[in-house]
């Protein structure tokens, strides 16, 4: 996978393409610069390291204001160094001189996407596109990224039941750390795929009543007259 650069420059030409279009799918971090002065160098050393660190959740643009004074003045940039963050077209922070990195951190962390949102709805959108293998493996990838967020394999699990993969979805959920699986709704999920798994594999719903009546105290025939009562949408008879 290529390694995205540490910051996009904006000039005269582009900026609106890097700032204000970008600035709708993500926080904008705009450094304002000044290759002469040393606090701007400062601040350029640290923004950078802080995009990596944060797995590029936000995109790093620079402007050199010696060159590009008008840009600059644009977006009333009167002092350096400065730096103003960036949502949907709008500067929502705007700091000047040089920060702490805690401040830096914090001004970031305030206006970021959480990453298992943006997992979420990235699958979703091709989900709901067509395309069905890119959903899976984004989603899969995420839930690597954050093997703790119960809600990524949760909704891997739902899209692969809505493809018929029900042996796929309960293998995702199987295989989650202990902690994971106790959350309600991947536990209530996953003993749903247990019953359903288990009535595709057992008798005909006719035969487990006739084994049933037979032997009534036999636990693993009550077990699978459950999980069919339960494919077969009668949850009454499947809780009794």
């Amino acid at each position: 996978m290529p390694v995205p650069p540490p910051a996009l420059e904006a000039t005269s030409d582009n900026y609106s393409q890097p700032v204000l279009e970008n600035s709708g799918k993500g926080s904008i971090v705009l450094d304002y610069l000044s290759e002469l002065a040393g606090p701007s160098r400062r601040q350029s050393e640290l923004l950078p390291r802080l995009a990596r660190e944060y797995g590029w959740r936000f995109l790093l643009v620079t402007v050199h204001t010696d060159r590009e004074r008008d840009v600059a003045r644009e977006f009333g940039v009167k002092s350096l160094p400065s730096c103003k963050l960036f949502r949907h077209g709008k500067p929502l922070e705007h700091v000047h001189g040089v920060q702490t990195e805690v401040d830096y951190r914090e001004l970031i962390e305030r206006h970021l996407v959480p990453l298992a949102d943006r997992v979420q709805a990235a699958a979703l959108k091709a989900w709901h596109g067509g395309d069905q293998e890119k959903a899976i493996q984004v989603l899969a990838e995420g839930a690597l990224a954050s093997p703790d967020n119960p809600a990524i394999p949760l909704l891997l699990a739902k899209l692969l039941i809505q493809g018929a993969r029900d042996e796929d979805a309960h293998a995702v959920l199987t295989a989650l750390p202990l902690a994971t699986r106790e959350h309600p709704e991947i536990q209530c999920l996953h003993t749903h795929l247990e019953l359903v798994l288990a009535a595709r594999e057992a008798p005909t719903l006719t035969q487990l009543e006739e084994a049933l009546e037979e032997y009534p105290d036999n636990s693993d025939t009550r077990c699978a007259l459950a999980a069919a009562y339960l494919v077969a949408d009668d949850y009454l008879a499947a809780l009794d």
